[in-house]
C-alpha cells in the first residue's frame, strides 16, 4: 500500500494546484460573514465531487481491466497517454486563448449551503487542472492488488490531499483569523497575477509525468 502511496502522491499534489478553484474559496475566506461555515461546505462540496470520480474510475476500470487480466497493463497505458494529450491540449487551447482585459469589480457570492456545496463540487470536479491528475491517481488504486479497505485508504488519502489548499487556509481561519487573512491576501494577488503560468506548467509537468508512466506499463 505504501508503494501506490508514494505513487499517487506527486498526481494528487499537482490536482491540488487548481489556481481557479483555490481563488474562489479565498474569496469566500475574505468575504464580510459566514466564511467558515461556507468554506466548510465548499471543501465538503469538492469532497463530495471527488468520491463520486474516485468511484465511476474505480468502477469503470475495474469492470473493463481487472487487476491481473491480460489487457490490464495495456490499458492503463493507453488511459495515461490520453490523459496526458488532454493536459498538452489544455496547455494549448490556454496558449491560444486571448485574454480579456478584466474588470475589477466586487464579486457577489450568493448564499445558503447548497450553492457552495454545489460551486465547490463544480470548481474541483471541472477544473482543467484538478480533473487528469486527480483521475491518474484513483487510476492507479484500481489496478494495485490491494483490499478493499486499502483502497478506500488510499482513495481517501488522495481526495484529501488534493483539497488541502482549501483545508489548510480554514484550518488557520479557525484558530487564528488575522494571520489567515494576512497569508490569503499575497497569496491570492499571486496566483491572480500568475495562474496561467501556474495551470500550464503543471499540466506540462503532468503530461510529461503520464507519458514516462504509461511507457513504463508496456
Amino acid at each position: 500500500m505504501f508503494e501506490i502511496i508514494m505513487m499517487t502522491l506527486p498526481l494528487s499534489l499537482a490536482a491540488a494546484v487548481s489556481v481557479s478553484s483555490i481563488l474562489v474559496f479565498f474569496t469566500i475566506m475574505v468575504a464580510k460573514e459566514k466564511q467558515v461555515e461556507n468554506g466548510v461546505y465548499f471543501i465538503i462540496g469538492g469532497l463530495i465531487s471527488y468520491a463520486v470520480v474516485a468511484i465511476l474510475v474505480i468502477f469503470s476500470l475495474g469492470k473493463a481491466t481487472p487487476a491481473g487480466a491480460p489487457t490490464h497493463a495495456g490499458m492503463h497505458a493507453i488511459t495515461d497517454f490520453i490523459l496526458a494529450g488532454l493536459c498538452l491540449l489544455l496547455v494549448i487551447k490556454a496558449l491560444l486563448k486571448k485574454e480579456a482585459v478584466e474588470k475589477k469589480k466586487e464579486a457577489a457570492m450568493p448564499g445558503g449551503a447548497v450553492a457552495y456545496l454545489g460551486i465547490g463540487a463544480l470548481m474541483r470536479v471541472a477544473s482543467a487542472n484538478t480533473l487528469p491528475p486527480f483521475v491518474a491517481a484513483i487510476k492507479e488504486v484500481s489496478g494495485a492488488h490491494l483490499s478493499r479497505e486499502a483502497s478506500i485508504t488510499v482513495c481517501a488519502l488522495v481526495i484529501f490531499t488534493s483539497m488541502l489548499p482549501m483545508i489548510i487556509p480554514l484550518l488557520l481561519f479557525v484558530f487564528n483569523r488575522e494571520k489567515a487573512v494576512a497569508l490569503i491576501t499575497p497569496v491570492s494577488s499571486f496566483l491572480e497575477k500568475n495562474k496561467k503560468i501556474i495551470s500550464n506548467t503543471v499540466l506540462i509537468v503532468i503530461a510529461v509525468y503520464l507519458a514516462l508512466h504509461g511507457f513504463k506499463q508496456l
